[in-house]
């Protein structure tokens, strides 16, 4: 019999809880919050994601699952009341007695886990970490440095990054005629100013991530930084289907199902009518 406890052990053993930063900690946020209810709390049907949204939520009733395990949270910062579609995910899950649990920051740190796996899926030769300042530690493994698999430029690079991740745009910043030298693997939206100023003292010349803001944006081609924004959930999706294998060895008493995060955003390009 596997239990929520046994599942939050299991987890904070392979992300352990210590790699947090810029307070994305790992934790309960649906459901039994003390070890002794956790350890009351059978589990035998998981679902995976990225994102809590309301069509993960939805499957995971349809499924009849006992917990919903993603890397984003429902609530990244305190709210003091719930409404519209965060009240209705809320209902889904509670009405359902579903657990829901976020790995936060620490899964994107950990070995083997959803940097790594991203960097895997693009065959990039790791070079070394990328460290950000810690919530509980001084310093913490948050992103990779890399270098390109040959010699190219970003406009080929480009193209290579559509192929592997297989969509079919990027959004990219900077001068695709550069070559591309050390590689900065950063998932998710979690880059900012501080982390701009780091990557150019380590000369790193290229950033792939999931999405900046445009202030950061701006600051990072000032330095001289080439951008690859591959968009939302894009860059943290193979970390959360790598630990769904990983359930399914380590329990493989339960069923664990994965659910694709859908990017919303789209690119779309016209031509003018010729009149």
């Amino acid at each position: 019999m596997t239990t929520l406890l046994g599942i939050v052990k299991y987890l904070e053993s392979i992300a352990p809880p210590r790699l947090v930063f810029k307070g994305l900690e790992s934790r309960v946020e649906v459901g039994p919050q003390t070890e002794s209810e956790q350890e009351k709390t059978t589990i035998n049907r998981i679902v995976i994601a990225t994102y809590p949204s309301g069509r993960v939520v939805t499957k995971a009733s349809q499924d009849k699952a006992n917990l919903l395990i993603t890397h984003r949270p429902l609530f990244p910062f305190a709210v003091d009341r719930i409404s519209g579609l965060d009240l209705i995910r809320i209902r889904l899950l509670s009405k359902n007695y579903i657990s829901s649990l976020t790995l936060g920051s620490p899964w994107m740190c950990a070995r083997d886990g959803l940097t790594d796996a991203f960097v895997e899926l693009l065959e990039l030769k790791r070079v070394g970490d990328f460290s950000v300042m810690g919530d509980l530690e001084e310093v913490v493994p948050a992103g990779r440095l890399c270098l390109p698999p040959s010699v190219m430029n970003h406009s080929r690079f480009a193209n290579y990054l559509t192929e592997k991740v297989g969509i079919e745009s990027v959004t990219f910043s900077g001068d695709l005629d550069d070559e591309v030298k050390q590689i900065l693997i950063f998932p998710g939206s979690h880059v900012d100013v501080p982390e701009i100023v780091e990557a150019k003292n380590l000369n790193v010349g290229s950033l792939v991530t999931g999405e900046l803001s445009p202030e950061v944006r701006l600051l990072a081609i000032e330095e001289g930084v080439n951008i690859f924004e591959l968009g939302s959930f894009v860059t943290e999706e193979p970390g959360m289907r790598r630990l769904r294998h990983q359930f399914s060895l380590e329990f493989p008493d339960l069923k664990v199902e994965f659910v694709e995060s859908i990017t919303p955003t789209k690119s779309l390009s016209y031509k003018k009518e010729r009149h």
